[in-house]
């Protein structure tokens, strides 16, 4: 979150990606090195590395980034051609299917490369999934993984696929899965098995799924450029009183209206406010992946006394957190708040063998408290109130 990067350069960048414009000089106060390094982090290097090739930057640096887009090209055009084998088999099997996210976000962009992607997502239609996993083992995919809400295929030599039997996780928030317990996508014409979405239940589960990034790890700033490209490309197509609606529906209004005013703010050249800037500076440290810690934050944020930062900061607070925080984790304590003091002896043994659980714990001492209090009434103006199942 240190405000180091030039924040206009990087947009004149993604705009120039967007708009078909060339620019030519490098602003004294970037350093390339550390800017090829931010691009990487946020899964974003040939939007913003494409317009360096062709300015007058060091040859040896220059070559390096020729070599990683072409790496990035490669990789796009071969996830493209695997959507489209996938995309025929499922149909000849038929197998009903959603293509989900990123593959259709890429049809979008004025070139697909420019929105890359780590995995290939899609849902499918079947409640067992062992139709699709015969059929994925076909395809010449391994099975590595089932974990929450999805099995996780890989192929060699880069690809990676996410099957999903449900569209959210109801162990993050119960609204939003329940929402999408109805089938919302429609069988697309002339096929028998490939579903698509309307663009405005697209762009409800596109911010949906940010929001449960931004609100379990933090997220980075290629949201903001996907939402602005998606928002641009359909205007006139949008029925923004059901859009708004649907967002209401899942409590994600004030998250997608402060997502959607930074990323116009930030790429129509507007000055940003105090909370815009925060939140940029906060995504532009989360990357693509985000950070652990941050789901700490978020739930901390929630908490009626969430002042006591340097309890939090020293450990204290984190080894015998309030009730309130508890049942989030532990949804018992709801009904039987005596349980508490077991929940903690319990939580305490999980984190001490857990190495995730331990790494963020020494990154939150590590914090300094007006960095701690950003982060968290950050979290607080985000309006994400998210509440889990009960079926924990």
């Amino acid at each position: 979150m240190d405000n180091i990067i030039n924040i206009n350069f990087l947009r004149d960048l993604i705009l120039s990606q967007l708009n078909n414009k060339e620019i030519n000089t490098v602003p004294d106060d970037v350093d390339l090195n550390s800017f090829c390094k931010l691009a990487s982090l946020h899964q974003m290097e040939y939007i913003l590395l494409n317009p360096l090739l062709s300015m007058d930057i060091d040859k040896n640096l220059k070559a390096s980034i020729s070599n990683r887009l072409a790496r990035d090209t490669f990789i796009d055009l071969g996830q493209r051609q695997q959507i489209n084998d996938i995309t025929r088999n499922l149909e000849d099997y038929g197998i009903d299917f959603l293509i989900m996210k990123g593959s259709i976000l890429k049809q979008i962009y004025p070139k697909s490369v420019m929105r890359q992607m780590g995995d290939i997502d899609l849902m499918i239609y079947d409640k067992t999934m062992n139709r699709s996993r015969e059929l994925f083992k076909f395809m010449g995919y391994n099975l590595t993984e089932s974990v929450k809400i999805h099995d996780v295929y890989h192929k060699d030599p880069f690809w990676i696929v996410e099957a999903h039997w449900s569209l959210f996780d109801k162990n993050v928030d119960k609204k939003i899965y329940d929402y999408y317990q109805t089938r919302r996508a429609i069988l697309k014409e002339g096929t028998k098995s490939t579903y698509e979405l309307s663009n405005e239940d697209f762009y409800v589960y596109m911010i949906a799924h940010m929001a449960k990034h931004f609100y379990e790890n933090g997220c980075g700033i290629r949201n903001l450029v996907d939402i602005y490209v998606f928002l641009e490309h359909y205007k006139n197509e949008i029925n923004y009183d059901k859009l708004e609606q649907e967002l209401e529906n899942c409590g994600l209004s004030t998250f997608e209206y402060q997502t959607r005013r930074l990323a116009y703010d930030w790429l129509e050249c507007k000055e940003l406010d105090e909370l815009e800037q925060s939140l940029f500076y906060f995504m532009l440290d989360c990357g693509v992946y985000g950070k652990g810690e941050n789901g700490f934050w978020s739930q901390y944020a929630k908490q009626d006394n969430n002042d006591n930062l340097d309890d939090v900061i020293k450990g204290k607070w984190l080894l015998f957190p309030p009730r309130s925080y508890m049942k989030e984790f532990y949804p018992k304590l709801e009904k039987h708040p005596s349980l508490l003091p077991f929940y903690w002896i319990w939580r305490g043994v999980k984190g001490l063998t857990n190495k995730e659980s331990r790494k963020r714990h020494i990154e939150l001492t590590k914090v300094d408290t007006a960095k701690a209090r950003t982060i968290v009434d950050l979290y607080k103006n985000m309006g994400l109130d998210f509440t889990r199942s009960d079926n924990n």
